[in-house]
């Protein structure tokens, strides 16, 4: 486990500390610095990322919550392995779930909205260009919590939230984006075109969503069983 190239370049403000630590743990662990089912050393990381046991305990539980890690109490933070039941858990729910949102969002979509969009997919154009991962995911991100928000239903909001989190989210954002960067594009203006016409069925809209998130899996990795096999 070696820190020293994500750490050039960077530094550490103290007052956003524990924010940075747990964005530098979580690139290492996307991009394989850090293994699955890797222990995460506290004193190790302390020297190597120059910071105290309290911030770098908060990180961790922050990657806990997100799904990267997994902390068992006796015995240390360990990278989370992921496995296929997890794909076939996940994914069908957060397809289904942002289908759901998508329909429920579009009669309540403003000019606000479209254009919040409209920014998130030029950033993802603009920083996946120049393989800026942690940009386009946040571009990602932000491209679906829009209509996600827009939906109105406070439950399903909460509810996707969560899911999101789960390091699957991350690890697919990441790996389709530099797989099939030029496909992801495509599909998201397929997406904001569906939401920006008045002429859409919202049913089909749902559909649309829904296959996307479910058709970015398959074409990653093919059945959830080879996934897991894959990711292991």
């Amino acid at each position: 486990m070696d820190l020293g190239e994500k750490l050039k370049g960077k530094q550490i403000k103290p007052q956003v500390l524990t924010e940075q630590v747990s964005q530098i743990l979580t690139e290492a662990i996307l991009d394989r610095t850090l293994n699955p089912g890797e222990n995460l050393i506290e004193t190790q990381l302390q020297k190597q990322l120059g910071v105290s046991r309290s911030p770098l305990r908060e990180a961790f539980r922050d990657l806990e919550k997100k799904g990267l890690v997994t902390i068992v109490p006796r015995r240390g933070t360990f990278v989370k392995e992921i496995t296929g039941k997890d794909l076939e858990e996940n994914f069908p729910v957060r397809a289904t779930l942002e289908g759901l949102a998508a329909r429920q969002a579009y009669p309540r979509m403003t000019p606000d909205c479209l254009a919040d969009m409209t920014r998130a997919l030029e950033g993802m154009k603009k920083v996946g260009e120049v393989g800026d991962s942690q940009a386009y995911r946040k571009n990602h991100l932000k491209f679906h919590e829009v209509f996600v928000n827009a939906s109105g239903n406070t439950l399903l909001i909460n509810i996707l939230k969560t899911v999101r989190m789960h390091q699957l989210w991350y690890l697919v954002s990441f790996r389709y984006y530099r797989r099939n960067f030029e496909l992801a594009l495509l599909e998201h203006q397929r997406i904001l075109d569906l939401f920006s016409s008045p002429e859409t069925d919202p049913e089909m809209l749902e559909r649309v969503v829904r296959s996307h998130i479910e058709e970015a899996l398959e074409k990653l990795f093919g059945s959830p069983e080879e996934t897991g096999k894959r990711l292991l």
